[in-house]
């Protein structure tokens, strides 16, 4: 068992060997799939190597196994952060992929990437736990810096899955094997002056510098063949297996040197890939056997998928001949079956069951479907990967986990015909919770002449915990709130600065609600603003949760006629424009305030007198 590691992650490796099946395992999801339409990669390539495992009946229960994406926290670990920030602008691919692509293709380019760096992290766990060989099914993502992505490639997958190691205390060496066509230069670099992490590459030619502490690199030219590669790997290797004696390895196991590839010009046969990758393994695994990850890597064109498929092969058999079809013989109706069977079935039962609930009978895919012109993009200027950096760096995702959420994941619809959806739910325990939703749309309607955000849904909710007496329920929760109103009005507001909008508009539908916008929040009719300050003069001394029960549950009542004051939900404002601001400080809107004001008498029921003037 490896050493350095915390208490938990040592009870799941005992469990893991205790109740598991011996044997390699493959690490795979439906959104590996995702097709993004630049270069020669075919998309589908991991899809038809888990179905041609299949269709041979070599798959057992429990060797596929579903990775989470990469957290923006993990990533952070390895990327600095104004290259983090940098990929949310328009554009901000188009170095990686080598060409130009629109906003919503950009988002599911990064998607895709985060979800194959969450599959390098489960295949590192279930490495080291199982101390079988663990394939992530897409991966290798070698060219990505710490400052900067290049060559398909936006975060280093490799690397985040080393930091996040050493986070959590795996101190063994550490051995990089890179035997992608092409030089595993990003990785190199991210490592250079880390003595415990030796990237191994053998490619074409050198990308970069290939400088490092503790690095082999070599670089054969064009045209090499099967004898020329595999005696580089087979001289190569062993002796630097032998002096650092890894206690992990990942091995980028490329396709691209192949002789069909679409972008290589090596002359490898899938026969010399496979010995290539039987050496590999094998050395790795001689006593003392080391754990050991293998990610796909590099390509491209319609038969790179034979050479993954033909390794799958040889890892759950042992059988050296290869009975890998060509692209034909593989029948598309059946990985694509597959790929339905791979989805999480809680996942589409939550689906139907928020298309019931939905106002307008409606799944956000129908509507999206209805909408011409729709935008990609939230606001109209915010990217997926932008709106999660944001509430990462603004500490909201940081408090919900300390609140015990651990598995969180935040979608964006921007097809809801009433505004831009953002919720954030928790996937702890296989129980979806919605802990954030809001729904915002830019409304020049709400005051002449300036624009504004208005907030026509938000909902904040603890909705894992119970109901308990010195926690109540305020008027239309169903859930504790978390207490985070503040600190989202805070990143409103920056919103709102950042897209020189005036304010932010809402309704809120509770006394208690418009209570926390103050003092920054105001009515934007005055004869409302009025009518609320007379209202919070008489309830103003009791607790937040009680003046809100008073005002909802009908003890305030009019002094002079006895009748029972109702609360009026009206549209309220928090300027951040100084025209705004001047506008709800003029000196003539104030009397009118006044006014009102001074027109309702409200007293709580059973109480003798008004309450004195403030």
């Amino acid at each position: 068992m490896p050493h350095g590691l915390p208490m938990w992650h040592r009870l799941r490796t005992w469990l893991d060997r205790r109740f598991d099946r011996p044997g390699p395992r493959f690490v795979i999801h439906d959104g590996y799939g995702e097709s993004v339409p630049v270069g020669p990669y075919d998309p589908e390539r991991p899809l038809r190597i888990v179905s041609y495992l299949q269709r041979r009946h070599l798959l057992r229960r429990r060797m596929l196994r579903r990775p989470r994406p990469a957290s923006l926290r993990r990533l952070a670990l390895v990327h600095d952060p104004a290259y983090l920030h940098a990929l949310e602008d328009e554009g901000a691919v188009t170095s990686i992929l080598g060409a130009t692509v629109d906003g919503e293709t950009q988002d599911r380019f990064l998607a895709v990437q985060r979800l194959m760096c969450g599959g390098t992290l489960r295949a590192t766990q279930l490495a080291l736990s199982t101390r079988c060989p663990a394939v992530n099914l897409g991966g290798g993502f070698h060219h990505a810096y710490r400052d900067r992505g290049s060559g398909f490639c936006a975060f280093n997958d490799v690397a985040v899955a080393i930091a996040s190691l050493r986070r959590r205390g795996f101190a063994e060496p550490i051995l990089v094997v890179d035997l992608d066509l092409h030089d595993g230069d990003g990785t190199r670099a991210i490592f250079a002056d880390d003595p415990t992490v030796h990237t191994f590459s053998i490619h074409n030619r050198d990308l970069g510098t290939t400088e490092a502490v503790a690095s082999t690199s070599v670089a054969l030219g064009a045209g090499v063949g099967d004898a020329a590669y595999l005696a580089a790997v087979r001289d190569r290797l062993p002796p630097v297996v032998a002096a650092f004696r890894p206690g992990l390895v990942f091995y980028l196991a490329g396709a691209d040197p192949c002789q069909d590839d679409s972008l290589g010009n090596w002359r490898v046969t899938l026969d010399g890939l496979l010995a290539r990758d039987r050496f590999v393994l094998d050395l790795a695994r001689r006593e003392p056997a080391c754990p050991i990850v293998v990610l796909l890597a590099g390509g491209y064109g319609p038969r790179a998928w034979r050479h993954g498929a033909a390794l799958g092969s040889w890892l759950i058999s042992g059988s050296t001949t290869l009975e890998v079809p060509l692209d034909s013989e593989l029948p598309l109706h059946f990985y694509r079956k597959l790929a339905r069977l791979l989805r999480d079935p809680r996942r589409g039962r939550r689906r139907r069951r928020e298309a019931r609930q939905d106002d307008w009978g409606l799944t956000p895919e129908e509507v999206a479907g209805t909408v011409t012109g729709q935008e990609t993009r939230f606001l109209g200027r915010y990217s997926r990967h932008g709106i999660e950096l944001a509430f990462e760096e603004s500490g909201l995702l940081e408090r919900l986990r300390g609140r015990g959420y651990r598995e969180l994941r935040l979608d964006v619809d921007l097809g809801d015909p009433l505004g831009h959806l953002l919720r954030i739910v928790s996937e702890d325990d296989g129980a979806p919770r919605v802990l954030f939703e809001v729904r915002l749309r830019i409304d020049r309607a709400v005051l002449p002449g300036l624009v504004m955000l208005t907030v026509e849904w938000l909902l904040i909710q603890d909705a894992g915990a119970r109901y308990a007496l010195n926690r109540p329920l305020l008027p239309g929760q169903r859930h504790p709130g978390m207490g985070l109103l503040r600190d989202t009005a805070a990143v409103l507001v920056v919103v709102c600065e950042r897209l020189e909008l005036d304010g932010i508009a809402f309704i809120p539908s509770h006394y208690h609600l418009a209570r926390l916008a103050r003092p920054i929040g105001r009515f934007a009719d005055p004869q409302q603003e009025g009518r609320y300050q007379a209202l919070a003069r008489a309830v103003g001394h009791l607790r937040l949760e009680e003046a809100s029960a008073a005002v909802h549950g009908g003890q305030l009542v009019d002094a002079d006629t006895g009748g029972q004051l109702e609360w009026e939900p009206a549209v309220m404002v928090l300027p951040v424009s100084g025209e705004l601001k001047r506008r709800l400080q003029d000196p003539a809107r104030k009397e009118e305030e006044a006014r009102a004001a001074g027109r309702l008498r409200p007293r709580l029921r059973d109480s003798g007198a008004a309450p004195e003037e403030a």
